[in-house]
Order: C-alpha cells, then sequence, then structure tokens
C-alpha cells in the first residue's frame, strides 16, 4: 500500500468518528434537556388538581365565637299521649314488644321538652356552604327517626326504609316542591335537595301509616339545634351580636326573644311552654 493512500483511508475514518460523537454529543445533550423539562410537565397536572374549583368559602369562625345553651321546660302536668295502634299492619306491630305512645309531646320526669326546634331569626350575614354529609331521615319500626330535624338549604336528605314493609313518604312543605314516593322494599333510600330556606318545620308523613309524622325545616345557616330528651339544645360558633332566638313546637307553636351574645361568650337561655 503506497503511503498516500494509507494517508487518504486514515483522513477517512477520522472523519466517519468525528461525525459519529458528534450525533451521540448530540442525543445526549437532548437527552438531558428532556430530563430538566420532565418535573415540569409533571407538574403542571398536579398543579391542576391541587387547585379544582372549589365552592366559595363558608364564613369563618371567629376566635370571638359564641355559643348559646339553653332548656326548654314544659309547665305545668304533663298530656298523656295516646297509644299507637299499630294492628292493621302486624310487622309494625311485631316490632315493638311494649306499646308506643305518641310524640307529639314529649316531656321528661322534670317537665324537660324534646322536640323543640331552637334558630336564629336574624342569622349573621355569610356564606353557609351546605354540609357534605346528608341528613338521615329513617323509617325504623313503623315510626321516623328523629321526630323533629333540620337541614340546610342545598344539603343533601337520605330517607330510608328499614323496615320490611311498605311505607309512603308524603312531605309537604310550604315553600320547596312536595313529593310523595313509595318505599316498598327494606334499605331502599330516597335522595332529596331541598334548594328554598323553609324556617317553620313542614310536616312528613307515610300515607299507609297514618300515625307516622315527622318535621322537618329547612335552613339557610347552620345555626340550629333541636332539643333532646333532657331538653337541652346548643347553638355554637355564633359571632357577637343580637339575635332573635325561636322556639318552635308542633303542638304548642311558637316563642321569640332576644338575646345578645359578646366575644367568647357562652350564655344560656330558657323556654317554657304550656298546654
Amino acid at each position: 500500500m503506497t503511503m498516500k493512500k494509507f494517508l487518504t483511508m486514515l483522513f477517512a475514518a477520522v472523519l466517519v468518528l468525528a461525525v459519529a460523537c458528534g450525533k451521540g454529543k448530540e442525543a445526549e445533550s437532548k437527552e438531558e434537556g428532556e430530563d430538566d423539562q420532565a418535573p415540569q410537565t409533571a407538574s403542571a397536572p398536579a398543579s391542576d388538581t391541587a387547585a379544582p374549583a372549589a365552592a366559595a368559602p363558608a364564613a369563618a369562625v371567629s376566635a370571638d365565637a359564641a355559643t348559646i345553651a339553653g332548656a326548654v321546660k314544659f309547665e305545668g302536668a304533663a298530656p298523656k299521649m295516646a297509644t299507637i295502634q299499630m294492628g292493621a299492619d302486624p310487622y309494625c306491630q311485631s316490632q315493638h314488644p311494649t306499646p308506643v305512645q305518641d310524640e307529639e309531646v314529649v316531656v321528661g320526669p322534670a317537665g324537660e321538652l324534646a322536640n323543640v326546634f331552637v334558630y336564629i331569626k336574624n342569622a349573621p350575614a355569610g356564606n353557609y356552604p351546605p354540609p357534605a354529609t346528608p341528613v338521615m331521615l329513617d323509617q325504623k319500626g313503623c315510626k321516623y327517626t328523629p321526630h323533629v330535624g333540620g337541614v340546610q338549604v342545598g344539603q343533601k336528605l337520605d330517607i330510608r326504609n328499614d323496615d320490611d314493609t311498605l311505607h309512603n313518604v308524603h312531605a309537604l312543605p310550604a315553600v320547596n316542591s312536595q313529593f310523595n314516593e313509595g318505599q316498598p322494599v327494606k334499605g331502599m333510600v330516597a335522595t332529596k335537595t331541598l334548594d328554598k330556606p323553609e324556617l317553620t318545620p313542614f310536616k312528613v308523613k307515610c300515607d299507609v301509616h297514618g300515625w307516622m309524622k315527622s318535621y322537618l325545616a329547612v335552613m339557610p345557616h347552620p345555626f340550629y339545634a333541636v332539643s333532646g330528651m333532657n331538653g337541652q339544645f346548643t347553638i355554637a360558633n355564633l359571632p357577637p351580636g343580637t339575635y332573635t332566638l325561636v322556639a318552635w313546637h308542633e303542638k304548642y307553636g311558637q316563642q321569640e326573644q332576644s338575646i345578645t351574645v359578646g366575644p367568647k361568650e357562652s350564655k344560656q337561655v330558657s323556654f317554657s311552654f304550656k298546654g
């Protein structure tokens, strides 16, 4: 091989090697660039997920929030409630080994009055989104539970049949749309959403079992409660101010009283009903 031919072949080999190395560096540089961008690409969806369109926030609970705690009493001798006759439906009767009393007036041994719906009539201005947890109105033992309750505007209301017999849920609101639905199968749940305030509780009844009844209010805010078997109720997280407090009973109507609560104050109030 001549010297000229050898030099020509050597030059060609070096040229090929140089081109190959250049492409390798270009590919390496491209891969490094892609690695640098990868976290940004991944973080874009994460950012979208972290900040979804959310409902308007609820009015903040003030550090100065007050509490109203109260008691409801019945004056005089408590009326004797009628015994519910369930013989028309053997299933209903079989669920109660002892007679069941009507719940229109439930009075404790010391005059405690249960099932009184208490609420703030002139609630403070603010946005009060409905709770995510539904309110349950249960039909068990051919009775509605609770007997008196409340739900916020827009909050889901689950009405469940826990009995192995037919019930027909007939709601009679004055402002919201009425509904009338049968629930023939145990375990059935009807979900409703009431979108208008209804401060005076309306009646829910069963068209199959005439003794079944419940009362439900629809509130634009969370400042309400129902007196328990001990006659007690509590309304918490209330901003300081002067309010009209209303107590409603299905038989004895309603009463109002003005109350002023200061910062962090816990104030006791009382209502008294008589027949």
